[in-house]
C-alpha cells in the first residue's frame, strides 16, 4: 500500500467526453489583484451558545447578487444523481482515489467529507474544485486503519463531515495523525470497532444519537433574522470558550448547501467537550485575532486543479486552507482583452492546531 499523496503533472485526453487529468503540481500561491480580508467582506452576528459549543454566524457585507460560486455542485447533490463517482485508484492506493465528474458544472469538495466503501473508508484530503467533465486523481486519507479489502471499488457519500480536529489533520498533517484522531474520537464516542473505522461516528450525525444537541442548535439558528440568514456565509466555532474552527464561503448559496453538514460536524466535536461554569463565547476581536494569525503567515501551494488552487497558511496557533478559482485566459478571438481579476476565495477554513 502506498501512503504518500501523489500529485502528478497535468495531462489530458478526450475519453467519452470526460477529460482525464492528473492534478497540476502545486504552483506558487496565487496573489489576487486586490486581496480582500474577511473584515473587508464579512461581519459577525451575536454568538449562539449551547453548552460547550459557541457558533458565531458570519454574514456577507458584499452587495447581494449572483456569484460564480453559485454554479458549484457539492458531493451530496452530485453523487445520488450519478454525476460524480469515486473509486479506488489503480489497484488501491491509501491516499489517492479516482473521482469522475460527469456533470456540466464543477464540483466543490471539502477536506473531511466522509466516503465509505472500497477497500477502506476514507475522507477527502483537500478542499478543492473538480472541473466539469473531468476524471481526476484526488488526495484522501484513510479513516479505517484495520481494513484493506472489499467487494467493490466504489464509494458512497456517508453524508457526513468529519469533526474539526480531524478535518484539520487532513488539511495540514499526516496519515498517522488522521488515524490517531480517529482512534481518539472512537474511544470518546464508544464506537471503537475491529477495523477502527470512523463510519459509526459519522452515522451518529443522522441516526439520532446527537438528537438533543441538534434540536437545540437548530432552534437557535432558526431565530436568526431571515435577512441575516440570507446573507450568511459561515461560522466561527468555539469549544469551551476557545476558537477552534472557522468556515467561510465565497457565497451564501454555496454555504447553505453545506450548512447542515457543517453544523452536524460541529456538534460531533462538541458532544465530548464539557462546558466550564460561566463559559462565554469568544469576542469578535478574539475571532479576528485568530484569523489574523493564519492570514499573516506565508501562503503555500497545497493542491491544484485546472479550476482552482488550494493553499495553506500555518500561523503560530491557527492554520488556514483556502480555495481560490483560477484566472481565466482571454478568449482566442480577443488576445488583447485583459484577463479578469482573481476572484475572492471560494472557501476558507481556519483550524486551531
Amino acid at each position: 500500500m502506498r501512503t504518500a499523496l501523489g500529485l502528478l503533472a497535468m495531462s489530458t485526453l478526450a475519453l467519452s467526453g470526460i477529460a482525464v487529468a492528473n492534478p497540476d503540481p502545486p504552483h506558487k500561491a496565487p496573489e489576487p489583484a486586490t486581496p480582500k480580508t474577511l473584515a473587508d467582506r464579512a461581519a459577525f452576528l451575536d454568538p449562539i451558545q449551547i453548552e460547550s459549543l459557541s457558533l458565531t454566524p458570519i454574514v456577507s457585507t458584499a452587495p447581494a447578487g449572483a456569484s460564480a460560486d453559485d454554479n458549484l455542485l457539492v458531493l451530496d447533490e452530485a453523487m445520488p444523481k450519478k454525476l460524480v463517482s469515486i473509486t479506488e485508484f489503480d489497484e488501491g492506493d491509501v491516499n489517492n482515489l479516482t473521482l469522475v465528474n460527469s456533470a456540466d458544472k464543477p464540483v466543490f469538495v471539502m477536506a473531511g467529507e466522509v466516503i465509505i466503501g472500497g477497500k477502506q473508508d476514507r475522507i477527502i484530503g483537500r478542499n478543492t474544485v473538480i472541473p466539469a467533465k473531468t476524471k481526476l486523481q484526488v488526495p484522501v486519507y484513510c479513516v479505517e486503519h484495520g481494513r484493506w479489502q472489499g467487494t467493490t471499488k466504489e464509494f458512497a457519500s456517508a453524508k457526513a463531515l468529519a469533526h474539526g480536529r480531524l478535518r484539520g489533520r487532513a488539511s495540514f498533517d499526516s496519515q498517522q495523525d488522521v488515524w490517531n484522531e480517529v482512534a481518539e474520537k472512537n474511544v470518546q464516542r464508544k464506537t471503537t470497532s475491529q477495523t477502527d473505522t470512523y463510519r459509526k461516528v459519522a452515522a451518529q450525525q443522522s441516526d439520532g444519537t446527537n438528537g438533543s444537541w441538534k434540536t437545540r442548535v437548530d432552534a437557535a439558528i432558526a431565530k436568526i433574522p431571515a435577512q441575516d440568514r440570507a446573507r450568511m456565509i459561515g461560522y466561527a466555532v468555539a469549544l469551551d470558550g476557545k476558537v477552534a474552527t472557522i468556515d467561510v464561503f465565497g457565497s451564501p448559496a454555496l454555504f447553505h448547501k453545506l450548512e447542515p453538514k457543517l453544523v452536524s460536524s460541529y456538534i460531533t466535536e462538541a458532544v465530548d467537550v464539557k462546558a466550564r461554569p460561566g463559559i462565554k463565547a469568544p469576542s469578535a476581536k478574539d475571532v479576528k485575532d485568530f484569523i489574523a494569525d493564519a492570514d499573516k503567515a506565508k501562503s503555500e501551494a497545497s493542491y491544484d486543479t485546472a479550476e482552482a488552487a488550494t493553499t495553506v497558511n500555518k500561523g503560530s496557533r491557527a492554520y488556514k486552507a483556502g480555495v481560490m478559482m483560477k484566472r481565466k485566459a482571454p478568449a482566442a478571438s480577443s488576445p488583447s482583452a485583459p484577463a479578469p481579476a482573481a476572484t475572492d476565495a471560494v472557501y476558507e477554513n481556519y483550524q486551531l492546531h
